[in-house]
């Protein structure tokens, strides 16, 4: 009957307390006066969140990250346009699919599962056939890399027709750095069930002003997802009113915390949960270069099984996640992003231990590194 799992998962992730609160808020209209002040105050905390300039804005979507990447090729981009997608994960195979149905026309760039994209290799590709956007995975959470989103922006400056350059960030922003304005990102998709804290159901589409000058007014085959009136601050349909209570609480969580400790928290789970691994006896298809603060994906040596070693923990209130596409049937994935503290860490890792090969070094391994970071 105390049963609450301890969950280590890329997403969903815990959502704290005092969001769960705001969200039982009494319901009210979502175009009267009581909501009002919540209407006004997320968008201007996620403009600021999302680092854009003053001319960008943020659509608040009712809908899952997938949905908001759907939404960006249906309104920035047109059938026929010429779109290059980097792809090296799970997560980038559903933007290629996601630009295909809408009739775009689609290079892939492919790059190995479990490295990082080259922005150089990009940027001579972009140079010889010149497209309308790249769309790149930042964070990819199927593999565990984060990728140098930073870098590419900067050298897609130097093109003579620069494309805009659209990233999904769903399991990275605001747990890992993006700076749209300083790094040059046109527009960018997240999602409330990673490092946002709030329950899924709502995607973010965050678009610099230039972008904005490239939205494809009155296109058809578009409706709901039109993202023109979300961008005005208006609701054209009626919105996820409780998760927007709740996601006004965790922005001001996050604001609290500040982005050096945020991102410095990740990271050190990263560092830990890496550590543990790879002295537990588990591999590490990732560099440690490339490793995602957010996410980290085991290899898991046989005669062990990874969906045995889920069922295992989740029958003992641990819940991790499993390799997905080419690694579902060789790995297993540690999340360590959103609500999570060290002390959340640990009580997961120790239940996790002892179904590895080596649990007391991996405990061991997992401490020194806290230890040293203290």
């Amino acid at each position: 009957m105390f049963y609450s799992p301890h969950i280590l998962l890329p997403g969903p992730t815990p959502v704290p307390e005092t969001v769960e609160r705001a969200m039982m808020t009494s319901m009210s209209d979502h175009r009267g006066a009581l909501f009002d002040a919540v209407r006004q105050r997320v968008p201007t905390r996620l403009h600021d969140l999302f680092h854009l300039d003053p001319d960008g804005r943020v659509a608040v979507l009712p809908a899952s990250g997938t949905g908001g990447l759907e939404a960006v090729v249906q309104n920035f981009l047109q059938p026929g346009d010429p779109v290059l997608v980097v792809e090296g994960g799970l997560f980038g195979q559903r933007f290629v699919r996601s630009a295909e149905a809408v009739g775009l026309t689609v290079r892939k760039w492919l790059h190995p599962w479990g490295t990082a994209f080259d922005p150089a290799s990009i940027v001579e590709e972009l140079d010889r056939h010149p497209v309308k956007a790249v769309l790149v995975t930042h964070n990819e959470t199927s593999t565990g890399v984060l990728n140098p989103l930073n870098e590419l922006a900067a050298m897609m400056k130097s093109l003579p027709a620069r494309p805009l350059l659209v990233a999904d960030s769903i399991s990275g922003i605001p747990s890992v750095p993006l700076d749209m304005a300083g790094w040059g990102v046109d527009v960018a998709v997240a999602a409330s069930q990673k490092g946002f804290m709030v329950p899924p159901g709502l995607a973010f589409v965050a678009a610099s002003g230039r972008a904005r000058e490239h939205l494809q007014a009155n296109r058809p085959g578009r409706y709901y997802f039109d993202l023109t009136p979300y961008f005005d601050n208006n609701f054209p349909y009626t919105p996820a009113i409780s998760l927007w209570y709740g996601l006004d609480q965790a922005l001001s969580l996050l604001i609290q915390e500040g982005e050096s400790l945020r991102f410095a928290r990740h990271q050190l789970m990263s560092r830990m949960v890496r550590a543990f691994g790879a002295a537990g006896g588990f591999s590490l298809p990732v560099d440690e270069a490339v490793a995602s603060p957010t996410v980290t994906a085991y290899d898991v040596p046989s005669p062990l099984i990874p969906s045995r070693i889920r069922q295992a923990a989740a029958a003992e209130g641990l819940e991790i996640a499993g390799g997905l596409g080419r690694w579902h049937e060789t790995g297993i994935r540690i999340g360590h992003v959103g609500a999570l503290d060290i002390g959340d860490l640990w009580a997961g890792l120790g239940m996790l231990a002892h179904h590895m090969p080596q649990p007391e070094a991996a405990l061991a391994a997992a401490f020194d590194v806290w230890k040293t970071a203290r």
